[in-house]
């Protein structure tokens, strides 16, 4: 793999004799506070903003830290990853989650139409903002597929709830079990709502027809907006089942209370009776 480079401003580089790469995107975290990291990794950056960091490695090797939790390595060998995850891990701490990732190959052709394809994307230059593009792409693609493990593993809870519902005419479970299992789907649903950026368009595809197009190629290739809507369905689903359930819970505790209060009445009717009678 030759690693020659050509620089042509600040913002844009040109790797020539370079016809394949490879980048992989991992999920790392719920999110990443990057003003916490940045100072911490020990490099300087060759870009950056609010929403990620961007660091280069070699000639042409980068890496991308984005604030929602991914981390995608541009021609990076295995073993450099290893160490650049375990040093992001040494400043933010344990990362308790389940680690999801993407591996999406790179063509360079001078003859090329830039193109993203099934297991590739083919463009005519390789240059830093198509790679930003395109490790953008396979971040939010990572970030999605970790929200669709979560919520895969909501739904069969909230169809066994539902079933014990429907075999027991009442709710079984207890309220402290319920009342958590209600929190986590809440969770679930704010972090989804709070990542629906990331289907934003870069800024950069406004001003670049040719980003524009690889955008809009690659994110229908990684089918973006359809797995947010069908995450999305399937979270208003659960939804539907807590709202059942918490009005059940509600319903069930003013009952109890009902009941409480008809047999504090009774016993005064009886304490007066006996006081009258004694």
């Amino acid at each position: 793999m030759s690693t020659s480079v050509r620089y042509v401003t600040a913002m844009e580089q040109d790797i020539v004799n370079a016809p394949r790469y490879v980048f992989q995107a991992y999920h790392l975290a719920e999110t990443f506070r990057l003003k916490k990291i940045e100072p911490l990794m020990g490099m300087n950056t060759v870009s950056r903003s609010g929403t990620k960091l961007v660091y280069q490695e070699g000639e042409a090797s980068f890496f991308m830290i984005y604030r929602f939790g991914s981390v995608v390595f541009f021609n990076v060998e295995p073993q450099r990853q290893e160490a650049i995850i375990d040093k992001i891990k040494s400043i933010v701490g344990q990362l308790d989650i389940v680690v999801t990732s993407e591996e999406y190959g790179l063509e360079v052709s001078p003859d090329a139409n830039n193109s993203a394809q099934f297991e590739r994307a083919v463009i005519d230059r390789l240059t830093l903002d198509r790679i930003e593009l395109l490790a953008l792409v396979l971040a939010q693609s990572t970030a999605l597929e970790h929200s669709e493990v979560l919520v895969d593993e909501l739904l069969p809870k909230s169809h066994q709830i539902a079933r014990l519902l429907q075999k027991a005419g009442r709710m079984t479970r207890r309220p402290h079990a319920i009342h958590k299992f209600i929190g986590h789907c809440m969770s679930t649903n704010q972090q989804l709502v709070a990542s629906m950026y990331l289907l934003d368009k870069p800024d950069e595809t406004w001003e670049d027809q040719v980003l524009d197009n690889l955008h809009r190629e690659a994110s229908e290739m990684f089918e973006l907006r359809d797995r947010y809507k069908t995450l999305d369905k399937k979270l208003r689903m659960i939804e539907g089942h807590m709202v059942i359930i918490s009005n059940l819970l509600a319903h069930r505790k003013a009952a109890f209370l009902e009941w409480t209060i008809i047999i504090l009445i009774a016993v005064e009717v009886v304490l007066f009776v006996f006081d009258i009678w004694g």
